[in-house]
């Protein structure tokens, strides 16, 4: 009777574990299409926005020509002067339409770098100030030792992520077409 029970308690146990690894892969894979919608319509990194283009005689101005380039099967990722990345279409019709705009460090510090969201987070801001500027409607996620936090405009299809790192402070922006992955 006592192996039977151990079997049993065994069981239950896989099943409780299981079932929380499964409720956490679901609520990570649509947090963000639960959270309550946040306007992000004026939102745009270093002038521009997610589906204007590099091509465009505005973007060559203030940007000039890629200074590295990596590419993978669905996106052209480009790296620009003063630590822009960006993720555009390699699609034919959509070609340097892009989805998604990236601040990241420009050199040895990881918090330097000059470019702002349109509510002035910047590199280095607390993760307090994220939230006292765009609202308590956020999904959260970790990944690659960031924690972060994500709005999303449900209307123009857009997210605004914020990757903090230990001590709270915000390391990378990625404002993305909500369907990049």
């Amino acid at each position: 009777m006592g192996k039977m029970h151990d079997k049993r308690k065994f069981i239950i146990v896989l099943i409780i574990i299981f079932g929380a690894a499964l409720g956490f892969y679901v609520y990570s894979a649509f947090s963000e299409k639960l959270t309550k919608s946040t306007d992000l319509a004026n939102e745009s990194i270093g002038g521009f926005k997610v589906l204007d283009n590099i091509s465009s005689p505005e973007f060559i101005r203030e940007y000039g020509e890629p200074i590295d380039q990596d590419n993978n099967n669905a996106y052209d990722y480009y790296y620009w002067k003063g630590g822009l990345k960006t993720a555009s279409s390699n699609t034919d019709e959509d070609k340097g339409k892009i989805m998604r705009l990236i601040i990241s460090s420009t050199d040895d510090d990881p918090f330097e770098n000059s470019l702002q969201t349109s509510k002035g987070i910047k590199l280095g801001s607390k993760k307090a100030d994220v939230l006292s500027k765009y609202g308590d409607h956020y999904y959260k996620s970790y990944e690659q030792g960031a924690d972060i936090i994500g709005y999303i405009d449900h209307k123009r299809n857009i997210t605004l992520e914020f990757w903090c790192v230990p001590g709270g402070r915000v390391a990378e922006i990625r404002l993305d077409d909500a369907e990049v992955m």
